[in-house]
């Protein structure tokens, strides 16, 4: 397990962890452009994916009926990173809080899935991620997109990926851009993919009081006056990966299909009698 005392350690070896196994998958990632100060188009940096770690914190609910079944929630703090995992991505600090629930198996990991949960984006001059500034100085930035999570699971070799689709309104224009210049923040349909691996950690006391007594609301030991343990049912986790954003086309409406079916069916010849 690895210590929580060393942020700048806890960067390193997370994004080190990802970033050898999330290559290739980034190769094939639609190209999308951020400006983390907000300025607009002529300042953004185009990728395919963006470097992110940070920590959170997981707990389950067995199933009344079936044990081995149960309900999770998750709460936690990302920091994006730049190309190396050296350093902050941009200008201004790019920090995400999220809160995500599902459910899964005891007997079958493949089983977990995603059903609800929201991600939030902040651009921050402070670069205090990490701290007990708000909430591990995670949120307390400008509030730049919210996405709505809806789906997600495990995917191969231990990755875990999460689903999101930006709220509407809610992305600010001059920070997100697609491959061909377009404002994101104008899109009618724009998804967040997450793409993480994880591991259980021992937490030290600034993620005990900031994240898991802060942002996910805990109770229980470390927050009740006793001391923090991990355990099946409650424990800290670490993360390292990737997010990317795309910009999804709106189906057609059923209405309008229906009216090319039919368009086409009136088209078709008649057979003669």
């Amino acid at each position: 397990m690895i210590s929580l005392s060393n942020p700048s350690s806890l960067y390193r070896r997370a994004v080190a962890l990802a970033l050898g196994m999330l290559a290739q998958a980034a190769l094939a990632a639609p190209v999308f452009q951020i400006n983390t100060d907000g300025s607009g188009l002529a300042g953004a940096t185009s990728i395919a994916s963006l470097n992110v770690t940070g920590v959170g914190f997981v707990q389950t609910s067995p199933d009344a009926n079936a044990p081995y079944l149960f309900r999770f929630s998750e709460s936690g703090a990302y920091r994006a990173l730049n190309e190396a995992g050296t350093g902050a991505f941009g200008s201004r600090d790019l920090t995400i809080t999220y809160t995500t629930s599902g459910t899964g198996s005891f007997l079958d990991p493949g089983a977990l899935t995603f059903d609800a949960g929201i991600i939030n984006v902040y651009s921050d001059a402070a670069f205090d991620f990490g701290t007990a500034t708000a909430n591990y100085g995670a949120n307390n930035g400008t509030l730049i997109a919210t996405f709505d999570i809806f789906g997600g699971g495990p995917g191969a070799g231990g990755l875990v990926k999460v689903i999101a689709r930006a709220r509407a309104g809610s992305m600010l224009d001059g920070y997100f851009f697609d491959a061909d210049g377009r404002d994101m923040s104008t899109a009618a349909n724009t998804e967040m993919t997450l793409s993480v691996f994880n591991q259980m950690v021992n937490p030290d006391q600034m993620m005990i009081s900031e994240v898991i007594c802060g942002l996910a609301d805990y109770k229980g030991p470390g927050c009740d006056g006793t001391p923090f343990f991990n355990s099946q049912l409650a424990f800290a986790v670490q993360d390292g990966g990737s997010a990317s954003l795309s910009t999804v086309p709106e189906p057609p409406p059923l209405t309008l299909l229906g009216l090319s079916l039919a368009t086409l069916a009136l088209m078709r010849p008649r057979r003669r009698t």
